[in-house]
């Protein structure tokens, strides 16, 4: 590996000294942005083979789903040496095949690009977010070939660059990758945005850049920064070191406002964070994402699993550690803003209440593991669908999933071993396979587990109940060792459950398919269904749908009449008793907290001893 990070060095300096003759050059403008379209030329040149296969992707870095990138470009022509044009042959949905045409490539095409966010790119006439997944062609068998992009930027615009690419010449704007990996995994964002910068650990050792393009006053947007260094050091604080990067610089690429759709995406030394809405007045709502993304920089990018070595940009890689890669780094997102006073301990633990909830009542658990969920994430990670599914019966999100699994072993820890947490596994995890950047698989996990606690026992039994398995976890004891009492948030009070409904007149219209052992599921009413009446009484919004649950007992059997493709049906279904759970401090029942008890609980939600 270390050998492996040499050449990356090495190339690098080429790149900022010069080009070879194998060097792949894209030019991308934009003469039509109000429209959403770039142009983008991709040149090849000293061309030795006779036969060249352009693809588009079909999967980006840090999704890990199925897309159709390729259906926004148009306008594919190619020529050669001499400028003359030549025949293209497609060969699949997203690959085309090029003959004859001699030492040299060119090719052009128009893209259309109107979603900006994390994944996908979007051009507007203010801006521009550019993930290259979903904007550049490349070349089949050049993986390995050295990269050069130059941006022309409209002449009436105030756009600047901001991306992890090279800056080899910024007045020229020409930027570079080392290989076709680093190329794809380095988003680039196009705006009048503001720059700001700070240093983390020893003086100047990391660079972090923020680029913001919002409209919010710079005081906000100094706060902003100050929570986003907050969060930084509180992570450094879990995995004991930050990693190395490229330059020494990280960046964040924050898009924020219309035009904008909700994302955040790492990468291995930038991110992209983008959200519809404005900054002015929602710091506390997108530093979440800040937090999530960040500390991916360690779990994901650098401490990464096998199966997601080599990065298959053709078609989904299938992971079945992204209950840890993804899972582990939604329970520290929240975590961390907990530790660094970002997040109020009570909002923290109201939020596990209702991950606790999310995964105690999802029918989906019962159908796999954390392991089969991360396997599924082909069809759930924004993928490309083209029918419907019953995922709200058989599926539990990895992020969710994975999320209470780190709960659960971080509370195991902390209550059955001394001075032993959740952190410390991070740490093993990351020294072992994160900073020598050697992939990793789920029995690695399980053998650090066992060497981090020193019970193999413990390890094996938690990985095949609730790793390899579906059970759930004790979190009433669990939380009870910590001061906090988990109990029914409505005991003995009748529920009919969670609904989608959208009311029309005197009906509601069900929007989602129900849950297994659901009311709704139990009367054999079906996504799309008319609700005509609820114990003969119309259903015309929620509180009218509360008062009429609230009226009766659990146990009650209640009749229900609905419209199922236009066809007058019946059917009944008996109330169950409010299934939620909430967690309350024990102090708020006059419980005396132990000193142990408190202990723990500071131990898990203080801050660490970053400055």
């Amino acid at each position: 590996m270390k050998a492996c990070l040499c050449i990356v060095l090495f190339t690098l300096i080429h790149i900022k000294s010069g080009y070879s003759q194998d060097t792949l050059t894209y030019n991308i403008s934009f003469p039509n942005a109000v429209h959403h379209e770039a142009e983008i030329t991709f040149q090849i040149g000293d061309v030795q083979n006779r036969e060249l296969t352009a693809i588009m992707s079909k999967s980006s870095p840090g999704r890990y789903a199925i897309h159709n990138f390729a259906m926004n470009v148009y306008n594919l022509k190619a020529y050669d040496r001499t400028a003359s044009e030549i025949p293209i042959e497609k060969i699949k949905p997203d690959a085309w095949r090029f003959r004859d045409f001699g030492d040299s490539l060119t090719i052009k095409y128009t893209l259309y690009a109107n979603y900006a966010n994390g994944t996908y790119s979007g051009i507007d006439a203010k801006f521009a977010i550019l993930n290259m997944p979903a904007t550049l062609l490349w070349m089949d068998g050049m993986h390995q070939n050295p990269v050069k992009l130059i941006f022309h930027l409209p002449d009436t615009s105030t756009w600047k660059v901001a991306t992890q690419l090279i800056e080899i010449d910024s007045a020229e704007r020409v930027y570079g990758a080392p290989d076709l990996p680093y190329l794809m995994d380095s988003p680039c964002m196009l705006s009048d945005f503001e720059v700001m910068e700070f240093n983390v650990g020893d003086p100047g050792e990391i660079n972090i850049r923020m680029a913001v393009y919002s409209d919010a006053e710079e005081t906000e947007l100094h706060e902003f920064v100050k929570m986003t260094k907050a969060v930084i050091l509180e992570q450094k604080e879990v995995f004991g070191e930050f990693p190395d990067f490229t330059d020494n610089t990280y960046t964040f690429l924050c898009g924020y406002g219309p035009g904008f759709y909700g994302d955040g995406m790492e990468h291995r030394n930038s991110s992209v964070l983008s959200a519809p809405i404005a900054l002015q007045g929602n710091k506390e709502k997108l530093i979440g994402t800040v937090s999530h993304e960040f500390f991916h920089v360690w779990n994901i990018e650098r401490l990464r699993p096998a199966s997601l070595e080599p990065f298959d940009f053709a078609g989904p890689n299938v992971c079945g550690e992204l209950w840890f890669g993804e899972g582990f780094t939604n329970y520290y997102g929240d975590l961390v803003l907990c530790r660094a006073g970002l997040l109020n301990k009570d909002r923290y633990i109201n939020s596990l209440s209702r991950s606790i909830n999310y995964f105690l009542n999802a029918p989906g658990r019962k159908y796999g593991s954390p392991v089969y969920m991360s396997e599924m994430a082909t069809y759930r990670d924004g993928g490309s669908r083209n029918d419907n599914n019953n995922f709200a019966n058989t599926y539990l999100s990895y992020y969710s999933y994975g999320e209470i699994i780190a709960l659960a072993l971080d509370l195991s820890l902390r209550t059955g071993f001394n001075g032993v947490s959740l952190d410390d596994l991070m740490q093993a995890m990351w020294t072992k396979y994160g900073k020598t950047e050697i992939p990793y698989s789920n029995p690695d996990i399980q053998t650090t587990l066992s060497e981090v606690c020193g019970d193999e026992e413990f390890a094996k039994d938690f990985f095949e109940r609730y790793i390899y398995g579906n059970e759930a976890p004790d979190f009433a004891a669990l939380f009870d060792k910590t001061g906090y009492k988990l109990i029914k948030k409505n005991p003995g009070k009748s529920s009919i459950g969670f609904l989608r409904l959208e009311f029309e007149g005197d009906t509601a219209r069900l929007l989602s398919p129900p849950l297994v052992n659901s009311a709704f599921y139990e009367a054999g009413i079906n996504q799309g269904d008319l609700i005509l009446a609820i114990d003969d009484q119309p259903v015309t919004s929620y509180p009218e749908l509360n008062f009429i649950i609230g009226t009766r007992k659990v146990g009650d059997e209640i009749n229900v009449s609905y419209s199922h493709h236009g066809r007058l049906q019946t059917g009944s279904f008996k109330l169950k008793e409010d299934n939620q759970y909430v967690l309350i401090p024990k102090e708020k029942f006059s419980i005396r907290i132990k000193e142990e008890e408190m202990t723990l609980r500071d131990a898990w939600l203080s801050p660490g001893t970053g400055d």
